[in-house]
């Protein structure tokens, strides 16, 4: 369940990444200055963020002697201090990240499609709305740590998750739309996202079975541990 809960991350921030390329190109085009090219490299941000905050969250943990090195739940590499103030930390920037780059994203559709259809706009803000909480939920994931608030925790893991893939999904139903403009052909980057997408939700499922067989056989293992 370990490296299906990263697969499930790791599609996501791909998915961020490939949502802002045509915006990149775009701003090539376009007088928007150097404040506004840069912005293009914020999913980069989000990834490092994402995945540097892992690895310094892991390499804490199994120094401190609070993990096994062996493939440990993201989730327990930053449970204990002071590995969970940096998870924290990382956590919450990758948050004010994400949401950056969905309004962007929102931004870049509204602008190129003034004209567009209610169908249209309906699914841009959807996606806006989604993104947030999948944001947010990032945030949750890192405020509360699995031992002191597991519940807050699993419900901030769920919209980060959940959130996410269905972001995906909305961002990829616009590629395939011809009644949409993004100022460059978008339908190869749609296929990419959809395609993420499933493997993020089959990813997600097969991390919650995973999770939950794990947690019967510790329980098991475990008796004098109340559930």
């Amino acid at each position: 369940y370990f490296i299906q809960s990263n697969l499930s991350s790791v599609t996501m921030t791909l998915s961020t990444v490939q949502s802002t390329v045509a915006h990149i190109q775009c701003s090539k085009t376009k007088t928007v200055g150097r404040f506004g090219s840069l912005l293009g490299y914020l999913p980069f941000l989000l990834t490092l963020l994402i995945g540097g905050g892992i690895v310094v969250c892991y390499c804490m943990a199994v120094g401190n002697g609070h993990v096994e090195a062996a493939f440990p739940y993201i989730s327990d590499t930053g449970t204990f201090p002071p590995e969970s103030c940096v998870f924290t930390l990382f956590m919450n920037l990758a948050g004010v990240v994400a949401i950056a780059i969905f309004t962007l994203r929102y931004l870049h559709v509204v602008q190129y499609n003034r004209g567009c259809s209610e169908a249209v706009r309906r699914i841009n803000t959807a996606a806006l709305i989604v993104g947030y909480i999948s944001a947010f939920g990032i945030m949750v994931v890192g405020a509360f740590q699995e031992t002191n608030q597991l519940t807050v925790h699993v419900i901030g893991a769920m919209m980060a998750f959940i959130g996410g893939t269905i972001y995906m999904v909305l961002i990829a139903s616009l590629g395939f739309r011809r009644d949409v403009n993004f100022g460059v052909d978008e339908r190869y980057y749609a296929k990419a996202r959809m395609i993420m997408a499933v493997i993020s939700a089959v990813s997600f499922i097969i991390m919650t079975i995973a999770t939950r067989i794990s947690f019967d056989i510790w329980y098991s293992e475990h008796p004098d541990v109340k559930k």
